[in-house]
């Protein structure tokens, strides 16, 4: 477990683009749009999980989303018995996003996005805390103020919704 987690810390932190210093930073009005793209989500959201799950936490959550030294986002979800944090990182190379995270009940995976806007796409590998990986993908709309993300995992067959989560800015 620990070397799956520095794997997926290093990674994050190979993959994020250095900063300028905080005050020169400026964030983009345009979700995903460049290296600068989620500096907008920096702050407190509550949120609300309208189908709870292991992986994608209990009905209510609170979410604390920072911006780490070497300018990746960070974001720390937390609720009963669950704690999630997971990184994007920005790969100018490619204009990749790419999101690893790691669940309290040692669930991890990552997930990546070429796409910037209101709606975005995130896919990926998630492995659960039986040992079972499967395919992932996160359908997120976004907004200054309020962000809902569809979760659904694939494993030998169709998509299946896994949570609907909704975060309001506090």
């Amino acid at each position: 477990m620990k070397k799956v987690l520095s794997q997926l810390l290093f990674a994050a932190f190979v993959v994020a683009l250095p900063c300028a210093a905080q005050s020169q930073m400026m964030a983009s009005s345009m979700p995903g749009a460049g290296p600068h793209g989620f500096d907008w989500a920096v702050g407190t959201w509550s949120c609300t999980n309208m189908m709870p799950s292991a992986m994608g936490g209990p009905s209510h959550q609170s979410l604390t989303v920072t911006r780490t030294n070497a300018g990746a986002i960070m974001y720390h979800s937390t609720g009963a018995n669950f704690d999630n944090t997971w990184y994007n990182v920005y790969a100018p190379k490619t204009k990749t996003w790419w999101s690893p995270f790691i669940v309290s009940d040692a669930s991890f995976g990552t997930e990546s996005s070429s796409t910037s806007g209101k709606k975005m796409v995130w896919v990926g590998t998630a492995t659960n805390a039986s040992g079972t990986s499967m395919q992932i993908r996160d359908t997120v709309t976004y907004s200054m103020t309020k962000t809902t993300d569809l979760g659904e995992y694939k494993s030998g067959g169709p998509w299946k919704e896994q949570y609907n989560v909704t975060c309001v800015r506090t």
